[in-house]
C-alpha cells in the first residue's frame, strides 16, 4: 500500500505500453515491491485471485508485452 502502489491513471498510462505500434492497455494498479519477499507475496496473491501480473522495465522493448490486455 502507500507509496508503493498506484491507481493514478498517468502512472498506469506510463505502464501499458512500451515502444510498440500497439495502443496503450494500462494496468489495473502499479506496485513498485521494495525487497523478494513483497514480489512473492505480490505474485502469491496475484495467483490465489486470477489476476495476471505484468513485469515492467524500462518500457523500451517493441513487442507489446507490457499491454495488460485482460
Amino acid at each position: 500500500g502507500g507509496p508503493n502502489v498506484s491507481t493514478a491513471m498517468a502512472v498506469r498510462e506510463q505502464h501499458g505500453h512500451d515502444e510498440s505500434m500497439h495502443t496503450c492497455a494500462p494496468p489495473d494498479a502499479v506496485v513498485w515491491p521494495q525487497a523478494v519477499g513483497q514480489v512473492q507475496e505480490l505474485a502469491a496473491l496475484c495467483h490465489r485471485h486470477h489476476v495476471p501480473m505484468v513485469p515492467f522495465g524500462t518500457g523500451t522493448g517493441v513487442e507489446g508485452g507490457v499491454n495488460a490486455v485482460k
